[in-house]
């Protein structure tokens, strides 16, 4: 699944909206030109030895 941020209004959803589609889909919206896909990034890790704290 792929999350895509709408540019125009589709399928009487309004821009701004997020979508969570297969990425075929998600394709076909970009290449209309009726969104963009949003690229997600991983988790910050932890470095070994380093603990979490909690203030």
């Amino acid at each position: 699944m792929t999350k895509v941020l709408l540019t125009k209004t589709y399928k009487a959803r309004k821009p701004g909206a997020i979508l969570d589609i297969p990425e075929r889909e998600a394709d076909s919206l970009v290449a209309l030109g009726l969104g963009q896909i949003i690229k997600e990034e991983a988790p910050a890790s932890k470095k070994k030895g380093e603990k979490e704290t909690v203030e």
